[in-house]
């Protein structure tokens, strides 16, 4: 599970991720010592000004595979985007536009949604069969930071259809206690069903690395 990640700001220059091809490279290098051979590149979309299309993602997601070759890391970089749920998004949801950046997850569609933090957000479940009916797979970002998520409703948006994404750097409090604590009532319910980094800069390893340990050691009692 911890060999893909499915939620990164590695791209430079495109979001609050990264901001030059040296720190790329150097995210790039310690998510690869930490085991992982495949990264799916997530610029924000539909926020901070973003409105990117398949087209341009996809050129920058060669550009950094560029990068990535000449610094001599082995990383298999993937096209992806983060949605952020707001008008914009359902707008670009009903008119099935290019601005909706689809990865691919196992032969699958996937579409990765972040719910706004700090308030509900109606229609979730509805969104969920809307997105499968246009043939996307649905993947809810880090729900554990959502302040309205609880247990029983992160069920509920998987039961409608959503897959759920843990942000790895949740386990150890680097969103807060809130979150910290969700995440581990999430992953001790095996309610996750893929796992991110979320990473922005190279500072984030060194939380990283620890999130990795963690993920394993509650997995490990999970599994017994």
């Amino acid at each position: 599970m911890l060999h893909a990640d499915f939620h990164s700001h590695v791209m430079p220059g495109v979001d609050d991720g990264s901001r030059s091809a040296v720190e790329t490279i150097a995210m790039a290098r310690d998510l690869v010592a930490l085991g992982v051979t495949r990264l799916y590149l997530t610029p924000h979309q539909f926020k901070l000004g973003n409105r990117l299309t398949l087209v341009d993602v996809q050129k920058r997601v060669d550009d950094v595979w560029r990068i990535l070759a000449r610094a001599d890391v082995s990383l298999e970089v993937c096209r992806g985007a983060e949605h952020y749920y707001g008008e914009e998004f359902l707008d670009a949801v009903s008119r099935q536009e290019d601005v909706l950046i689809p990865f691919d997850w196992e032969g699958e569609r996937g579409l990765l949604v972040e719910l706004p933090m700090g308030r509900p957000s109606v229609g979730v479940e509805r969104l969920a069969q809307v997105l499968a009916e246009r043939g996307f797979k649905p993947l809810l970002a880090h729900p554990e930071r959502t302040r309205h998520c609880t247990l029983d409703r992160a069920m509920e948006w998987k039961d409608a259809g959503w897959s759920l994404q843990l942000n790895l750097l949740s386990l150890v409090g680097r969103h807060g206690p809130e979150a910290e604590q969700m995440a581990r009532t999430l992953l001790q319910a095996d309610a996750y069903d893929c796992v991110g980094s979320d990473v922005h800069r190279p500072a984030d390893l060194a939380w990283l690395r620890d999130a990795h340990k963690e993920f394993r050691s509650i997995s490990e009692v999970v599994a017994s």
